[in-house]
C-alpha cells in the first residue's frame, strides 16, 4: 500500500520540492520483480514511467538504487521521490459496452487519454481497466503469475471518442493483435469534416510515414516510402459547409483517418494538428489546455467494431452511439 508522504532524505538527483512516498513489501508480494510490483501499486503511472523512475534513481530500495528486475523480499521498503506530485484521483467512470473474461470494451469520451502520457497521467482508459480488474490482477500476482495487466488492443487519440478494446489476458492480446494485422477487425467511424465532399463514397489509398518537415514529432503525412494505408468513406449527410461521413479504415496506421481526410482537402472538423498546425502548437504551449477560441474536440468517433472473438470464435459487434458533444456541434453547424 502507498503510505502518506514521509520525511526521508531524497535521492541526490531528484527535485526536493515534494516529500517522498513509501511502499512496504508484504509477504504476499515477496518474490515479484520491482517494476511489476510498482506498476501494480501505482495505477496513475505508465509502465514506461515506472521504469524511468527506477533508472533515474527516483526510487530507492532500502535506501539504495536498484534494477527493474530486482526481486523483492518481505519487509523491503521502496521510497519514491516526486518531481511533481502525481494526480492520484479516481479512474474515470466509463460506459462498458462489452465484457467477458478475455475482453473489455468501453466507450471513451473525448478529452480522456487511452493510456498515461504527457499531462494525462491519471483518469485514463487503462487506469479504469486496471482498477476494474484489480482483484483479478491481485489473484494472478499472488499465485506467481508476474502479471499480465490489462492492455489496450486499440488506441484512440485524446480528442477522439468511441470504442476502445482492452485485452484481459496475454493470449487474448496476441490473438487480437494478429487479427488486426490481417484485417479481421472491421472498424467504422463517424467523421464530421470541413467542406462539402463530392460524391457518395470513395477510397483513399496513400502510404503514410512520419512528417519529417513538421516540428511536431507525432505528425504523420502521405509518403511514397511510407506504410500502405487505405481508408474507405461513405456519405451520411451534407451540411452547408461541412459533411458527415462514415469512414472505414482498412489498415491501422497512426492518425490514419485524420491524415487521409486532410489529404483530400477535408480535414476532420476541430482537428488542430491536420488543419491548423499553428493552433496545435499554441495548444501545446498552453499545456494541453483548450481555450475558448479553439474547438473543444475533433469530430471523430469510433462508432462500431466487428470481429470474430479470438478465444470463442463467436461473432462480436460492439457499438458506441455518437456522443452528445459531437451531436451538439453537428446541430450548430447545420
Amino acid at each position: 500500500m502507498l503510505d502518506a508522504p514521509v520525511t526521508v532524505p531524497p535521492p541526490p538527483d531528484a527535485a526536493p520540492d515534494f516529500p517522498p512516498s513509501r511502499l512496504r513489501v508484504d509477504a504476499l508480494h515477496a518474490g515479484l520483480r520491482a517494476d511489476v510490483f510498482l506498476f501494480g501499486e501505482l495505477p496513475f503511472l505508465s509502465r514506461t514511467r515506472v521504469k524511468q523512475k527506477i533508472q533515474m534513481g527516483e526510487t530507492r530500495l532500502n535506501g539504495r538504487r536498484y534494477a527493474s528486475s530486482a526481486r523483492l523480499k518481505e519487509g523491503n521498503t521502496i521510497t519514491l521521490q516526486w518531481r511533481g506530485m502525481p494526480d492520484r484521483g479516481p479512474a474515470p467512470c466509463l460506459e462498458v459496452l462489452y465484457e467477458d473474461e478475455f475482453l473489455l470494451a468501453v466507450n471513451k469520451p473525448a478529452g480522456i487519454a487511452s493510456h498515461p502520457m504527457g499531462k494525462f497521467q491519471s483518469g485514463t482508459v487503462i487506469q479504469f481497466a486496471r482498477q476494474r480488474d484489480a482483484e483479478t490482477i491481485r489473484t494472478r500476482l499472488l499465485r506467481g503469475d508476474s502479471g499480465f495487466f490489462p492492455r489496450l488492443v486499440n488506441r484512440l487519440d485524446v480528442f477522439t471518442s468511441g470504442v476502445v478494446l482492452i485485452a484481459r489476458t496475454l493470449e487474448t492480446l496476441i490473438k487480437m493483435q494478429a487479427l488486426l494485422e490481417r484485417g479481421g477487425v472491421a472498424k467504422e467511424y463517424a467523421a464530421l469534416v470541413e467542406g462539402v465532399v463530392a460524391g457518395e463514397e470513395g477510397r483513399i489509398d496513400l502510404p503514410l510515414g512520419d512528417d519529417s518537415a513538421s516540428g511536431v514529432r507525432v505528425k504523420m503525412a502521405p509518403s511514397t516510402d511510407g506504410l500502405p494505408s487505405v481508408t474507405k468513406w461513405r456519405l451520411r449527410r451534407r451540411l452547408p459547409a461541412h459533411t458527415l461521413l462514415s469512414v472505414f479504415p482498412l489498415t491501422g496506421r497512426q492518425h490514419q483517418i485524420r491524415v487521409h481526410l486532410a489529404a483530400i482537402g477535408h480535414p476532420v472538423w476541430g482537428d488542430l494538428l491536420y488543419s491548423n498546425t499553428q493552433l496545435f502548437l499554441r495548444y501545446q504551449r498552453n499545456g494541453g489546455v483548450i481555450d475558448d477560441s479553439l474547438p473543444p474536440r475533433q469530430c471523430l468517433h469510433a462508432e462500431r467494431v466487428t470481429f470474430s472473438h479470438p478465444m470463442t470464435g463467436k461473432g462480436i459487434a460492439i457499438a458506441a452511439s455518437i456522443p452528445a458533444d459531437f451531436l451538439d456541434m453537428l446541430a450548430r453547424l447545420e
